[in-house]
């Protein structure tokens, strides 16, 4: 029989319960993790931007003794802690997070949009609500969820402990290029759903700004940028875009049946045509400026990447043709061999 009810609440439904005292937020079998300003300062972001948070698990009782219902947070309690700490001014969102509401307490809210405050408390939380349930219940519910569960990858488990400006950069490039990803073969939709389309972009975001590393490097840079990452991001997001324009327009369509749709191959051009227009700090290739009157002609010239995989020319290939087929099926991401693949690229392109 069903002893649980899926629900929604607003944010102001928590505030009066924790008002009232029929709000429980320690319970015995809550963790004692802490989160960070940022962290507190990301999900207070995500809510003023209209988008959901995870689902919150309460457990609730009677009291015989007031006769009043108590709500047990059984998992959830960081997340509404944070909440209820904004709205009685604990702290203000990071003006990295937000530059419309960043650096404003809850009351100063209205000194820029008169109905902000208003929509934060109307916000609604969806919640499984575990009726009058023992505690062995309890924890039978979450060794179940959590045996459904997915080990979380390299890049889901970074989305979940970084929340700067570099980790939303990464998220926004590339759920904003989702339909170019998996359209042109790419990244598979089902891979996107495990966040490799946002490991891909701090990839390139990575080698935008400190030069091309290994991939290996990703989760150093990471740390280094959650402390310290004095960059533009909205010239970055402008000048990533720019690029993935160029590149569609020089395949016209024909991404997904060329040979560049393979991730490392695609890496190695993205590189190569931003160096072009921006430069890379680590490749000395001369730079040329790509316009429209270039394109036709650099597509011609990049067919030979395609020629190059074809398995009926491997006994013709050049010395250095060779080098980049090599380059493209051993140690595909480390520094030297992106570096080597990218210069190739460049030289075609040039000539």
């Amino acid at each position: 029989m069903k002893n649980f009810d899926s629900r929604t609440y607003s944010i102001n439904d928590f505030l009066e319960w924790s008002d009232n005292g029929q709000l429980e937020l320690a319970p015995k079998f809550q963790r004692k993790s802490v989160w960070t300003d940022k962290a507190r300062s990301y999900l207070m972001d995500t809510i003023v931007e209209g988008k959901p948070i995870p689902k919150v698990f309460i457990r609730q009782k009677i009291n015989p003794l007031t006769r009043k219902s108590v709500r047990e947070v059984v998992d959830g309690q960081q997340r509404l802690r944070t909440i209820l700490s904004f709205l009685k001014d604990g702290f203000v969102i990071n003006k990295r997070h937000n530059k419309k509401y960043g650096g404003l307490y809850f009351s100063e809210l209205t000194q820029v949009d008169d109905e902000i405050q208003t929509f934060i408390l109307a916000y609604e939380v969806s919640v499984d609500l575990l009726v009058n349930m023992s505690d062995p219940d309890v924890l039978d519910v979450f060794g179940r969820l959590n045996s459904y569960s997915v080990t979380l990858n390299e890049q889901e488990k970074l989305n979940a402990n970084h929340f700067g400006p570099f980790k939303k950069l990464a998220d926004t490039v590339a759920h904003s290029n989702n339909a170019f990803w998996t359209e042109n073969r790419i990244i598979s939709e089902q891979n996107v759903l495990r966040m490799l389309d946002v490991q891909m972009c701090a990839d390139l975001l990575i080698a935008i700004t400190d030069g091309i590393k290994s991939k290996k490097q990703i989760t150093k840079q990471y740390e280094i940028y959650e402390a310290e990452y004095n960059h533009d991001t909205e010239k970055l997001e402008e000048n990533f875009n720019k690029v993935i324009v160029l590149i569609k327009k020089i395949f016209n369509g024909n991404l997904k049946t060329r040979e560049f749709r393979r991730t490392h191959v695609f890496y190695s051009l993205f590189i190569t045509i931003y160096h072009m227009q921006f430069g890379i700090e680590n490749l000395t290739s001369p730079r040329k400026q790509i316009d429209d009157s270039d394109l036709s002609k650099i597509s011609q010239s990049l067919e030979k990447i395609d020629y190059i995989f074809d398995e009926e020319n491997k006994e013709k290939l050049t010395r250095e043709e060779n080098q980049f087929l090599e380059d493209c099926r051993r140690a595909t991401t480390d520094t030297a061999v992106r570096i080597r693949r990218s210069e190739y690229i460049a030289q075609l392109i040039a000539n």
